[in-house]
């Protein structure tokens, strides 16, 4: 891979064979830095504006919310507000995905109970629902067309809603989009479901263009070759790679199958806008052709970041990290509350918001920003007291019997397990005497960029450096990753 100025904004000469392919089937492979979402939000415009005629809608999807918004941002930068009048969209794939059951419902494929056609779409049910700690959870099954309630045995605890609340949820109209999943993955195998769906997808959108394909499970894999089996014309854009999601359910191997099955045009972007220097340059060079590799050592005190494929390791490293994510292992609502803890040193430090944090709102039934507001005099001065010499069993102690007046889900009391290793590693960073450095796993660090990077290596990460990364092992890819988000330097630290 070479570097590339991007120059006044012009594309390159590969860039432009990518957005202006004609071929109905198109797959572009984008190496690091080499300007994707500026691709694909440059073929939706193109697309958008091709046909002043046929009125079916031009689609960008992604796996994540923030991928999505900066796929949006890109298409309205580019093109302006008229791109994206519907029914021309930027959405995530959990959208697609519940258009697809939508439209079953509509046309009476399935039955939703009490014949529900439109349902409202959760993230989670643990604002909706009360929860308790158990295995069994409650799912959506088919028995012929129709949907109903039951439940399966998770292999893990985790808070579930009992069958009783989860079904009057559902007689009202009301699921996740994990519950959207659980149908249509049953549901495509009944006879003419496939083909009704394909039919949908080519009476309504002429272009779908797919970003990160390689983070798709089984599901997304199946409407994608139902779109791909229809009249529109289908983008494909990602990096085997880059591929971190196996614990998703992602298939990088079948996504080569289905690339290859399906005929797609296969269109590289090599050239990488990120590397400032040959020395980085040379190293993701390396990388790509399975080549020995030795990283510089350095400290923390030398980089921007520092990265690692777990936040353990992160924890476990020089205490100037602070690492953005806190994973405590004391129960659900302890993590909840320290990760608003976290926050608190995360923004004082980098004046960034925690990793999660959202989802810890959720867990603890904070709704919005006047009652986490209300919190932070509370947590600001728990977080001073962790900075001194105060022992942390008594500071969670305070704490707790605090937030029992103040959150309106229950917070952990003094029956509950204390998180002293996560309270343990704050007071660490919180009495060091330099500046911090944060500190982020690999699959928070995909798509950022950083100028000077320090990876935190594992025993096992400094043996694959040494014979070569194989982008077919899951752990290689997730240290490919780290490694090429620097545009200058990436250090062992």
């Amino acid at each position: 891979m070479r570097s590339s100025s991007p120059g006044s904004g012009s594309l390159t000469h590969e860039q432009l064979l990518a957005v202006g392919s004609p071929h109905r089937r198109l797959y572009v492979e984008a190496a690091p830095g080499s300007g994707k979402t500026t691709v694909s939000a440059q073929r939706f415009g193109l697309h958008r504006f091709a046909s002043a005629v046929d009125h079916r809608a031009v689609v960008a999807i992604s796996f994540t919310r923030s991928a999505t918004e900066e796929m949006r941002s890109r298409v309205l930068r580019h093109w302006g507000p008229s791109a994206l009048a519907w029914p021309h969209r930027v959405v995530t794939l959990d959208t697609v995905l519940y258009g697809l059951l939508a439209h079953l419902l509509q046309i009476g494929v399935l039955q939703w109970p009490e014949g529900h056609r439109e349902l409202e779409v959760l993230d989670t049910w643990r604002t909706t629902l009360p929860t308790t700690s158990t295995r069994r959870k409650p799912i959506l099954s088919l028995e012929g067309t129709r949907i109903v309630p039951s439940t399966v045995w998770a292999p893990e605890h985790g808070s579930q809603a009992t069958l009783d609340d989860f079904t009057i949820a559902v007689r009202q109209g009301k699921c996740t989009h994990d519950n959207v999943r659980e149908v249509l993955q049953l549901a495509l195998p009944v006879e003419g479901v496939g083909v009704t769906l394909s039919n949908f997808f080519d009476t309504t959108i002429r272009s779908l263009i797919v970003d990160e394909i390689y983070d798709a499970n089984d599901l997304d894999l199946e409407v994608i070759r139902l779109a791909a089996s229809g009249g529109l014309n289908v983008t494909l854009v990602g990096d085997p790679w880059q591929a971190l999601y196996g614990f998703r359910g992602a298939r990088p191997r079948e996504m080569r199958r289905l690339i290859k099955e399906h005929g797609f045009t296969s269109r590289p972007l090599q050239a990488s806008f990120r590397w400032r220097s040959s020395v980085q340059g040379t190293l993701a060079l390396r990388l790509r052709e399975r080549q020995r590799a030795v990283l510089p050592p350095g400290t923390v005190h030398d980089v921007d970041v520092v990265l690692a494929r777990h936040w353990k390791t992160l924890w476990d490293a020089d205490p100037h990290v602070l690492p953005l994510a806190i994973k405590p292992r004391a129960g659900q609502l302890q993590e909840a509350v320290c990760t608003l803890l976290l926050n608190e040193v995360t923004q004082r430090a980098f004046d960034m918001h925690a990793a999660f944090l959202n989802d810890a709102l959720t867990t603890l039934g904070i709704k919005d920003g006047d009652s986490l507001a209300a919190l932070r005099p509370r947590l600001r001065s728990t977080v001073d007291q962790l900075a001194g010499p105060s022992n942390p069993r008594h500071v969670w102690q305070s704490l707790s019997q605090a937030l029992l007046d103040e959150l309106p889900t229950r917070p952990p009391g003094n029956g509950e397990r204390t998180p002293l290793a996560g309270l343990k590693g704050l007071q660490a960073r919180l009495q060091v005497t330099r500046p911090l450095v944060p500190g982020l796993t690999c699959h928070q660090a995909k798509g950022r960029e950083w100028d000077k990077v320090g990876v935190k290596l594992e025993e096992t990460d400094a043996g694959a450096l040494a014979s070569g990364l194989d982008p077919r092992e899951e752990d290689h890819r997730s240290l490919y990753v780290a490694l090429t988000r620097a545009r200058r330097v990436t250090l062992a630290v």
